[in-house]
This record gives structure tokens, sequence and C-alpha cells, in this order.
């Protein structure tokens, strides 16, 4: 994980303190494999001792129906082992489909659910989730971030301005996905190198990506080039990987004084590069909700060349009845070339983490169950359901021997190798929302030919300008500049150009 500024670290024990502007707030120490459960357990049992907690509480668990499948276990083992375990009762529910900030503030009658990376600004500026620092204050716990077994993405999915705010539970960051039998193909390869003098291999940048798009297009066949989604809501998750690969370096969505810095050629050529796959995509792509249940299946279904999608689409890419079985290959998302080296550049998506609504009645029960969830055995029996659709998100989930055989060894080792060009997701900023909805909105009416691809950085700009004026300029610089500390640095590991 990045430093950032301000930030030092303090030994203590085994362990790491952490600081930021001299206020210590995480204890970054090792957790060992089931230590952290059967702590979680014991302290629930202290409660229900002292009487804080009575016994046979229930907690009341709403999260999306992939993720239920993960956190209660092959056939519900894992309620069952907690449920013995601390006498106390889970009230599982599924998630409704609505944004967990739409969803927290219309049921009052959840004690722990799920929210994505970037949603966590708007939730703890509007008050409708529970700080969590006090709760691993008060029980002692911690969230380690190093091999070889602590969690992946600590600062850019637990915390908000210094303190933690989520669990994680989930990683998302997106692959690209490729049809490895096309490009086998001896035929295929001597006509690409013909056409393009390289050899037919996974895209290094976004413009061979394009190139390779182009190239399997057969859209009069029902065969696509490219299965993006390009629907208003994820409309962003698929730009910002783009605009990354093509800013300059330190050219990030906002400079230091929170102007934006997508008005420009590197916004424009990231736009283009969105709009560009259109012509090889489905017409449906464009619809409102076609999202990757839209895309994905098209994909397993022998439909397309390419798709962009988490590593849980290996799940399916490698079940005994999938049309792709033994045909898919993934690969690093596409970035650019910097001193001789490839340098991906992915961003977090979606990426369920765990948070205590601000109205839960047991916080206290639905925290030591989080902690018990994301112990290092526990988590890797949630993550190995081969139904559910959690990924990895700690370091010794790509190395389980149960997980590998569910998700297949060649995704997770790609997923990993891209681990340390994760971005956070969002703009980190109070009013992620607002922003997203901003950019999104003017990428699905370039999608649909209402404005040029410069118009629509041009128009998000303007926007985000006013936004950022109604929620007060000096706040959202200091927002902004402790986002940017968990953004990573490019790294010496990164594949030569060959």
């Amino acid at each position: 994980m990045q430093g950032g500024e301000g930030l030092r670290t303090h030994k203590r024990g085994r362990g790491v303190l952490w600081s930021l502007a001299g206020g210590l707030f995480l204890a970054a120490g090792v957790a060992f494999a089931g230590e952290q459960a059967d702590r979680a357990v014991a302290a629930v049992r202290q409660l229900v001792a002292e009487g804080a907690l009575p016994a046979g509480a229930v907690l009341r668990l709403t999260v999306k129906q992939g993720n239920l499948a993960s956190f209660l276990g092959e056939d519900e083992q894992l309620k069952t082992d907690w449920e013995q375990a601390t006498g106390t009762v889970i009230d599982a529910r599924v998630m409704p489909q609505l944004a967990s900030r739409a969803f927290i503030r219309k049921d009052a009658a959840v004690d722990l659910t799920i929210a994505r990376s970037h949603e966590m600004p708007d939730l703890v500026s509007e008050g409708l989730v529970a700080p969590l620092s006090p709760l691993f204050e008060r029980f002692g716990f911690a969230l380690p971030d190093r091999p070889p077994e602590g969690y992946v993405h600590v600062r850019q999915q637990a915390f908000f301005d210094g303190q933690i705010v989520a669990i994680p539970a989930d990683g998302d960051a997106p692959l690209l996905f490729l049809r490895q039998d096309l490009m086998d193909d001896p035929a295929r390869q001597a006509a690409f190198l013909a056409r393009f003098g390289r050899p037919l291999a996974p895209p290094r940048t976004w413009a061979e990506y394009q190139t390779l798009v182009a190239f399997f297009d057969r859209s009069d066949e029902g065969f696509y080039g490219a299965l993006e989604p390009r629907d208003t809501l994820t409309g962003w998750m698929y730009w910002v990987p783009r605009f990354l690969a093509h800013a300059r370096p330190g050219q990030h969505l906002f400079d230091d004084a929170m102007h934006p810095q997508i008005d420009s050629p590197e916004g424009v050529a990231a736009t283009a590069s969105y709009l560009a796959t259109l012509p090889y995509s489905p017409p449906g792509v464009r619809q409102e909700g076609n999202d990757y249940s839209y895309t994905l299946p098209l994909f397993l279904g022998g439909k397309g060349f390419s798709t962009i999608i988490t590593v849980a689409a290996a799940k399916l890419a490698t079940n005994a009845a999938s049309p792709v079985l033994g045909k898919v290959v993934a690969a690093p998302m596409p970035g650019r070339i910097e001193d001789g080296r490839v340098v991906p550049y992915p961003t977090l998506i979606y990426g369920n983490n765990l948070v205590i609504p601000a109205r839960a009645r047991q916080t206290a029960l639905a925290f030591l169950f989080a902690m018990w969830l994301t112990d290092p055995d526990i988590s890797a029996r949630s993550v190995g359901v081969a139904g559910g659709f959690t990924d990895p998100y700690r370091y010794h989930h790509f190395d389980d021997p149960r997980i590998r055989a569910v998700y297949g060894p060649a995704f997770l080792d790609v997923a990993r190798a891209q681990l340390p060009y994760v971005a956070p997701a969002g703009t980190g900023l109070p009013g992620d929302s607002a922003y997203l909805d901003a950019l999104s909105d003017n990428l699905s009416l370039a999608a649909r030919g209402g404005q040029s691809a410069a118009e629509a950085m041009r128009n998000t700009a303007r926007q985000w300008e006013a936004i950022t004026e109604r929620l007060g300029r000096p706040a959202q610089i200091a927002h902004w500049r402790r986002f940017r500390a968990a953004f990573p640095t490019v790294s010496s590991a990164a594949a030569p150009a060959d």
C-alpha cells in the first residue's frame, strides 16, 4: 500500500500503528489465520456474559444476492458455524437493486450491509454509516495490509478522512477477458501480422485494444469485438481507467485547486476511446440497465471477443458447462508504456465492503461478525464458494487451493499481478455520486450521438466546477488531497514492453 502525505508509522509489538496528522487511527498488525475469528467469537460471548448483548441476539444482515452466498458459506455452513459459536442468530436478507446510499436511507431494519468503495464519502458525509475506528479501538482489532494474509486494498476501501468506515470484503478491480482460442488461430495470427506488422497478442494500451476489437468483430454475424457496458449508471467505471492511462504523469481528475483536468486533450482522448468500441458492440449496450448482467452472458455464451469485468467472471468461464471453457484468457487492463515498461491502469469499480448503518441496533455484534467473516481462514472459505461473487481481498486468497480451484489459477495470477497498480474508486469526495452522475450522463449522451467527446468533457468539467462550489471548494480541496494519497505510484515491477 502506498504511503501518503502526513502518514507515519509507529512500531507496537508485532504490528504497525499508523498515524495521520498526529492522531493514531489504525493498528495494522498481523492477524494469524483463525485468531481474528476466535477473538471475535470471544468478544461476543463476553458481551453476552456481561449482559451488554442478550442471548440469542439477532444480527440483521442485508447484502446483494451474490454476496449472500459467499457470506453465509457453502450450504450456509458459515452461518451455522457463527450461530453455534456465539449463540446469536443471523437474519439474512437480499438487498434490493438500489445504490447503498438509497437503501440505507430507506431501510432502518439493518445492522450490517454492503457499500461500494466509491460510495463511502457520501455515506459518511450524510451520516448514514457508523464510524468504525472507535470499534477497532474498543475491541483491539486491526486491518493488516501486508502479505502474506493482510487485506489488499485497505487504504482504498476502508478509509475516509483518516477514519475507518468500512471493512473490506470484496476485491473488485476489472480485468480484460479475451478469447484466447481466436488469438491462437494460425490463420488469424498470419493475417494480423501482415496487416499490423506485429504479433497477435493481448493489448498493452487502449489503442492496441481498439485494434483487436475491430480485427475480431463480426457484428453482422452476431459476434462482437467488444462487450463493454455503456449504460449510464456504470459509464464512469469504463472511462476512468482510460483517463488514467491517457493522462500525463501527475494529471488527475482535478488539480490541487479542485479544477477539473478532464476538459483536456487527455480527457477527450479517453472519451474517444470509450466511444470507439460502440461500432463493434451490440446496440443493447446503450440501453439503461444493461450493465455487466447484459454483456457478460453474451461473452460467456461465445458471442464476443472481449469484455471487461472483475475476476468473478472466471468462476463462470471455468465452469464445466461453460461454452467458452478453455477458450478465455485474462489480461491486465490496458495502460501505457512508461520508460520501456507496460503499466496497467485499473481502478476499483464495484467492491462490496461491509458497513454498519448509523441506525443499526446491534452495532457491536455487526462489527464482530464482520471481523469474524473477514478472518484469514473464514474469508478463504467465503471467497471459495462456487456460487458466490465475492472476489479475493486478502493476499493469501490468491494462493488458497480452494479458491484457485474455483477461479482457475491463471486468472488469479493475472489479478494478483495487477494489484500494485489498482487506483481507488470514484472521486473520493463528498458529492461523489453527483460528480460521477454528471460524468456518466455526459458519456451516455455522447454514446447516443448527442454530443462529441470534446463537448462531453467540456460539459462535465463545467458541472463539476458547479458541484465543487456548491459543496465548498476549500473543504473539497482537503478531501481531494487525502484521496490522492491512496493512488499507487508506478512500480519498477511493471512488465517490460517487449
